[in-house]
């Protein structure tokens, strides 16, 4: 009885043993196939779909977008290559095993159907999108934006998805250390003849729910990251999106100020030509009638210089500059611009790198940024001007988009006024925005230095609190030792004339070109006029002893002067040229019109004087004839 007691027993043993067994392998089964279906579905679908989808619409995205710009820095076979992959990424989205759990995802087919819309609609206008079209390219780049918020809702909602299933995964392996406790608190009741055999089944078991947890773990941790990385890049979206948004607007500005500019220097010219002819003819009596003229048109030059700065396309003359020496050479200037309340400390540090830059723009900035500083410190204070070189191995924060690794000489001005509140230095660099009382600021001054910076290769950097003071850093890029300055001009009172020299005048602007005629022929040069391409052409071609041309850079037609004379060099093998233009952005020479410009031409800014004109034209024949 005993012995068939004890066979009872190991069948009780082995029974529960295979139940414990069973159960926990039923368990267990369930969990790897629950974590299966979790990976295969939930974070496949987020990394391998969605991302990538979101990736492929932003590709597309920012193509349209480049396409909005008048020089699109990708090509039209780019643009349609980021569409077909984009269109291929609808049909795959919901094939195969991974694609089969997408559609689960709240939002997805409503997102997709959207998407396939919205590809079989723009297929032929991004197909026929030409450069330039710029409305077409805007309006298209808007269709694929909409679709963005709801693909990054569909992330977020397989995250949440997953989440959910993670914890439920968890759930079920705390049932089955409870369960396998229970199984063990039996036996154990049962007898110790087993106790061997149930104590390494259970050492297994726990084995394999660390393990199970350990990969619950794991997806946690790689679901937080996810998370974090999708945060991070919203919130970079957002930050490029503000740039975006600010570039635009200078860019808007900077197009209308140079129109703007274009036309005033037109009007500038002719009034300041004829007011120097009449003063040519006039008695001293009624010449202080013309003087007032003159110092308007000056004043009104200064002033588009001033609305070009800001706009970056302002005409720059770089050459090697000691900033030390210049600084010095202002002290007497700034000290009577700053008043006797405020205590000027200059600091320079030693074997100072030359900068290379506009002497006169930066005396402009440096006045500017002082007299800024006195208006922060209206009881008087200290102004700090430090000079000093520094190098950047790679671009500081916020700044890869504006300035490029290497050498640069910095020039610092301090103050301890009333410094900025956050907002307000969010603004300072914006054209027209000032703090100060109506009629009493342009503001313009920050905005001038801002964009003189940019268009000499350096940038500029803005630290303010509020109670402690400004710091403003303007850095200009290192120029090369010993490289000679621009060479110093005659006095404006020496006029030279010429000695009855043909020379030819292309401009469109009738008014322009009859001023250039009047002062070319007061300085007793012989005149050939041509309003357009044509008329010059017949004159090149029935005249040979043409001796100089005078030609606006932007003509009618869509050419420019230096794109014309370039085609139609075998007329002009032996003719200097001297270019003209109230556009300094069209005119001066840069990476952008590098095609039609070379470094050789020779540019005259409208408006120009008649001292001015004389003696480039003097300059330009008598090296012609050396």
């Amino acid at each position: 009885m005993t012995f068939r007691n004890i066979k009872y027993l190991y069948a009780a043993l082995t029974i529960a043993t295979l139940t414990m067994a069973a159960t926990a392998g039923w368990l267990i089964s369930g969990i790897v196939q629950e974590s299966a279906r979790l990976e295969s579905g939930s974070r496949d679908t987020l990394i391998g779909i969605a991302s990538q989808t979101n990736y492929e619409l932003h590709q597309l995205i920012d193509a349209l977008d480049q396409y909005t710009e008048t020089a699109p820095r990708i090509t039209k076979k780019q643009l349609i290559t980021r569409f077909d992959i984009l269109w291929s990424r609808e049909k795959t989205n919901s094939s195969g095993k991974v694609g089969a759990h997408f559609p689960d995802i709240k939002g997805v087919p409503a997102f997709q159907k959207i998407l396939k819309t919205t590809l079989r609609q723009t297929e032929d206008k991004i197909v026929n999108l030409k450069v330039g079209d710029i409305q077409q390219a805007a309006l298209l780049r808007d269709l694929y934006q909409v679709m963005t918020p709801m693909l990054q809702g569909i992330t977020i909602e397989a995250i949440q998805q997953a989440t959910s299933k993670t914890s439920y995964l968890h759930k079920r392996l705390q049932n089955v250390s409870f369960w396998i406790s229970i199984l063990l608190a039996s036996m154990l009741i049962t007898g110790f003849v087993v106790a061997a055999i149930l104590w390494n089944e259970r050492r297994t078991l726990n084995n394999l729910t660390r393990h199970l947890e350990e990969r619950v773990d794991e997806r946690t941790h790689d679901l937080r990251k996810t998370n974090q990385a999708l945060k991070a890049e919203v919130q970079e979206r957002r930050t490029l999106e503000a740039k975006l948004v600010q570039s635009q607007k200078m860019e808007i500005v900077g197009q209308l100020t140079g129109g703007i500019a274009h036309d005033f220097n037109n009007l500038l010219a002719i009034i300041q030509g004829n007011a120097e002819l009449l003063d040519s003819f006039l008695g001293d009596k009624d010449r202080r009638l013309i003087r007032p003229i003159l110092k308007s048109t000056q004043r009104g030059s200064d002033l588009t210089q001033r609305l070009l700065a800001f706009s970056r396309k302002q005409p720059l003359h770089p050459q090697t500059l000691d900033l030390a020496e210049l600084v010095a050479n202002m002290s007497e200037l700034l000290d009577r611009s700053l008043g006797e309340t405020v205590r000027i400390h200059v600091t320079a540090e030693e074997n100072l790198w030359p900068a290379l830059a506009d002497a006169g723009q930066v005396e402009n900035a440096l006045l500017n940024l002082a007299v800024n500083a006195r208006h922060a410190m209206p009881q008087g204070g200290n102004l700090s001007i430090k000079i000093g070189n520094v190098t950047f191995g790679m671009p500081p924060a916020g700044l890869q988009d504006e300035m490029s690794p290497g050498d640069y000489i910095y020039l610092s001005i301090s103050d301890n006024g009333e410094g900025m509140s956050e907002e307000v230095r969010e603004r300072a660099f914006e054209p027209f925005f000032t703090t100060k009382d109506t009629g009493k600021g342009s503001g313009l001054g920050l905005s001038m230095v801002y964009g003189f910076a940019q268009q000499s290769g350096g940038f500029v950097e803005l630290h303010s609190e509020l109670g402690i003071g400004t710091t403003v850093r303007l850095f200009l890029p290192r120029g090369i030792e010993n490289r000679p300055g621009v060479p110093v001009t005659c006095s404006a009172s020496d006029i030279p004339k010429g000695q009855g020299e043909n020379i030819l005048i292309l401009e469109d602007d009738p008014e322009v070109l009859q001023l250039a005629e009047k002062l070319l022929q007061s300085l007793n040069y012989m005149v050939i006029t041509a309003n357009n391409i044509e008329t010059a052409r017949e004159v090149l071609v029935s005249r040979q002893n043409i001796d100089l041309v005078l030609s606006d850079v932007i003509l009618p037609g869509g050419t420019s002067g230096p794109d014309f004379f370039k085609k139609n060099s075998s007329l002009i093998s032996n003719i200097d040229i001297i270019y003209m233009s109230g556009y300094p952005a069209e005119a001066t020479p840069s990476p952008g019109n590098s095609e039609f410009w070379d470094a050789n031409d020779i540019l005259l800014s409208k408006p120009f004087r008649r001292g001015e004109l004389a003696r480039l034209v003097k300059q330009v024949l008598s090296s012609k004839r050396q």
